[in-house]
């Protein structure tokens, strides 16, 4: 049996970690970690914990010793960030963690993160390496940026993954007031459309591209609502290229448009993506590929499915005595 700690159990994609888990082909034990006794994943697995809110720098101490207990408490053989900002704690003590455990952190390197999460040194890693991006430029050289771009244009935040805070803009006086309402912004051209949009993944361990899978996706508030997966080698060949080239650590997904030039990359998540759960439904677990791989376990893999995933709100009861 693997023990599995999820860390953000409640969150769209600790929840789709934990489902994934429990679709595995491999005996597994899976144990989960939250800020909220109502985080629904908690409620998915043997045992959850509450974690002091790790965003108050005072309680990172408190919070690192919390993790390295519960690995050591339940004997934990792998850990899986489900939350962002928990994935560049966990990247940054890694090393501790894990010299205090006996547990393996599926996490990639800060140097990775760093290209990932900071969007204008994913716009340098992509044209270092010759791949196509989204014309971008930062606040202070947006004037010459300008005179060679045409509105409507994208400002979103430099830093993180979630669509808050996101503005197309179709003119100066647009463009003036996301400027002010938006931390931190990076400006971009718009590229391609939205129905040529996809959602891709890959899984990279011990420098090797395991899988990779490329999904096309329809969007509501920043969350994929529907997946379709049509077999696209070229993508794929692609995906494993640019994964070949980033060497993370485990998951990574790519989000992307595709156009008449080449795919073009605007997005990189070092980390499983929110369609985690989905692509096992398409016959790809990467629970199981990144484990077999780890751990030597011979699995086969399982036929992969084309068509189309619609997601939906599903209602879950717990009795007030056996909130966490």
């Amino acid at each position: 049996m693997i023990n599995i700690l999820v860390t953000g159990a409640g969150s769209l994609l600790g929840q789709g970690i934990i489902k994934t888990i429990n679709k595995s082909k491999i005996k597994t034990k899976i144990i989960g970690t939250d800020y909220f006794d109502t985080a629904i994943g908690l409620y998915w697995v043997k045992k959850g914990y509450l974690l002091p809110d790790v965003l108050k720098k005072s309680n990172l101490n408190k919070w690192l010793k919390e993790i390295v207990k519960i690995c050591n408490k339940e004997k934990i053989d792998i850990l899986i960030p489900g939350l962002d900002f928990e994935t560049s704690i966990l990247s940054k003590h890694k090393s501790l963690i894990e010299e205090k455990t006996k547990s393996k952190i599926l996490v990639s390197s800060p140097n990775v993160l760093k290209v990932c999460n900071d969007k204008w040194e994913t716009i340098k890693f992509l044209q270092k390496n010759k791949f196509l991006f989204p014309k971008s430029t930062l606040p202070y050289n947006l004037n010459q940026f300008l005179k060679h771009n045409k509105f409507p244009l994208i400002v979103k935040p430099r830093f993180g993954s979630t669509s808050n805070n996101i503005f197309m803009v179709h003119n100066r006086v647009e463009l003036k007031n996301s400027l002010q309402n938006c931390k931190k912004p990076i400006i971009q051209e718009i590229v391609g459309n939205q129905k040529n949009e996809y959602t891709c993944g890959s899984v990279f361990i011990e420098n090797e591209v395991l899988t990779t899978i490329a999904l096309k996706r329809k969007l509501k508030n920043g969350n994929t609502i529907i997946a379709t997966h049509i077999k696209n080698n070229s993508l794929n060949a692609f995906i494993k290229k640019i994964t070949n080239k980033l060497e993370p650590y485990g998951p990574t997904n790519f989000q992307l448009k595709l156009t008449k030039k080449g795919p073009v990359i605007f997005e990189i998540n070092p980390r499983f993506s929110g369609t985690t759960h989905i692509r096992s439904i398409f016959g790809l677990n990467e629970i199981d590929i990144i484990l077999n791989k780890i751990y030597n376990l011979n699995i086969r893999k399982s036929n992969l499915r084309y068509g189309t995933i619609i997601r939906y709100y599903e209602d879950f009861f717990i009795r007030n005595k056996n909130l966490i």
